[in-house]
């Protein structure tokens, strides 16, 4: 998470155990947020099932998901923030 929240277009970030949240910063950041379906189809190619509230990611994983998928999932919320944000 450390090393996600150093990216200039992420504006916060909070996690709780594995439970974690990244506000990327948007011209239109809300709820309804143009950036959310960019990312929902983004996850959704990548065989990740997160879904955006507006500019913001939740993960929030099931406490047996294994720390090798945990990985994947925060590269590819890495490679969204690189990309789309």
């Amino acid at each position: 998470m450390p090393r996600l929240a150093q990216f200039e277009n992420v504006g916060d970030t909070r996690r709780i155990g594995t439970v974690a949240a990244l506000e990327l910063r948007a011209d239109d950041s809300g709820y309804l947020s143009s950036l959310r379906p960019k990312l929902y189809d983004f996850f959704l190619n990548r065989n990740i099932l997160l879904r955006p509230l507006g500019n913001v990611i939740y993960v929030l994983p099931p406490y047996c998901t294994p720390v090798e998928e945990l990985h994947r999932v925060y590269d590819a919320i890495e490679e969204a923030i690189r990309t789309l944000a």
